[in-house]
């Protein structure tokens, strides 16, 4: 018996065809890592700038609504804290790990990771005194992906609203109203 022959339309795909599909879906796949790697560490810096920000205002609203000092604590290795300052019991925590595990963060004036708000939602020194100066929470990725945009997350007690609460981006020019104020 004669084997029978397929014809050119039912033929499969061949051992070359295929390793060439493969090293070209490879060879895109290694042009896209970086680009995608910036992203995700640009995700994780906007993650851990929005998480420190609402972490303030909910420290600033728990104050305000309870009419009572609340403190909102920083640890820049693990995350933030919010804590009712009358008895030390924890209002909400979250941790950095949870969706920015390569970021850093730098607070200045150096070792101001404790902000304390009054009945008022006024911020406070560790002295209860009004606190005199601007805090910024700079939030960077630690990861060698220069192109991630850092985010500054400031607290600035002469807003003429009170206080100011805010992010921006500390690389932008300063006509731009993403811009971190001088």
């Amino acid at each position: 018996m004669r084997a029978r022959a397929f014809p050119s339309d039912l033929r499969g795909v061949t051992l070359i065809e295929l390793m060439i599909t493969i090293a070209i879906g490879i060879m895109l796949a290694m042009m896209a890592l970086p680009v995608f790697s910036t992203w995700i560490a640009g995700q994780q810096v906007r993650t851990a700038a929005e998480s420190v920000h609402e972490g303030l205002r909910v420290a600033q609203t728990e104050a305000v609504r309870r009419n009572a000092p609340v403190a909102f604590e920083l640890d820049t290795a693990k995350g933030w804290k919010v804590v009712l300052v009358s008895d030390d019991s924890v209002i909400r925590e979250t941790m950095l790990i949870e969706g920015s595990p390569n970021v850093k963060l730098t607070v200045a004036p150096a070792g101001t990771t404790t902000v304390i708000f009054d009945g008022l939602g006024r911020v406070l020194d560790d002295a209860q005194a009004p606190l005199a100066a601007r805090v910024t929470i700079d939030v960077e990725t630690k990861t060698s992906f220069s192109d991630a945009r850092p985010q500054r997350v400031l607290i600035d007690t002469a807003a003429a609203t009170g206080v100011g609460i805010r992010s921006c981006d500390p690389k932008l020019p300063s006509g731009d109203p993403r811009a971190c104020p001088a």
